[in-house]
């Protein structure tokens, strides 16, 4: 199993079940940062930077199911260490960091 592939919702981490950037609605999604082609509507719950998530909220709703993350902190999902690390795209962007077993990508 690869850590990363390319599906029809976006590019997807079967090993942690989440998607980075999803354009179709999924259960979870890393957001790197809140323009409109990486924030999208309708996804169960969202991750992204502490500094992400009020333009996201905006953008999206109260409404919506939101976790944060500093940059450099991590979180485990199914063996899967994820991380955000800045990006200097816009306030709250980030590169998400995926490791797992010895493999690393950075989205």
């Amino acid at each position: 199993m690869q850590l990363l592939e390319f599906t029809d919702k976006g590019i997807y981490c079967p090993v942690a079940d989440a998607y980075i950037d999803p354009w179709r609605p999924v259960g979870k999604a890393l957001i790197t940062h809140g323009h409109a082609d990486h924030a999208r509507w309708g996804h169960r719950h969202y991750l992204c930077t502490v500094q992400a998530k009020p333009v996201i909220r905006y953008r999206l709703g109260r409404q919506i199911s939101i976790s944060t993350l500093d940059y450099g902190e991590a979180i485990v999902m199914n063996g899967v260490r994820i991380s955000f690390h800045p990006a200097g795209h816009i306030i709250g962007s980030a590169q998400i960091r995926l490791e797992y077993k010895g493999e690393v990508w950075v989205v």
